[in-house]
């Protein structure tokens, strides 16, 4: 019996080796399919919340043009609104092109101009 044991011995040990790296092998595939989803998922909130914080900003801008330089023409407002976006979203190590910063500036103009009409629309109908 005990030559038995030691003639099989060197292959339970390597069958136990060798199913050890293979189930080494899926869990490491396993936390590298995890690691990649996680970056994703992370990567998409962070655009996310970079979007929240330009919209935000150019918000601000645009009411920043619309009071401090009521006398100036629309291209100077924008002007001021987009390097007041520029310089607030460098502050806080947001890069985005010209275009971005142009077409939310220009979104909140939109919806100033949205909610005004729609003010004057609801004046209109129901006069105090």
């Amino acid at each position: 019996m005990q030559t038995i044991i030691e003639t099989v011995q060197p292959y339970v040990n390597t069958i136990v080796t060798a199913a050890a790296g293979v189930l080494t092998a899926f869990v490491l595939g396993g936390l590298n399919k995890l690691k990649t989803k996680v970056n994703v998922w992370l990567e998409a909130r962070t655009t996310a919340a970079q979007r929240e914080v330009i919209h935000k900003v150019a918000g601000e801008a645009f009411a920043l043009a619309q009071t401090a330089f009521k006398e100036a023409g629309g291209e100077r407002k924008l002007q001021e609104a987009l390097q007041y976006t520029t310089l607030r979203l460098a502050e806080q190590g947001i890069t985005v092109s010209a275009v971005e910063i142009r077409s939310a500036i220009e979104k909140a103009y939109l919806e100033y101009k949205a909610k005004t009409k729609s003010v004057l629309t609801n004046e209109e109908a129901h006069p105090s």
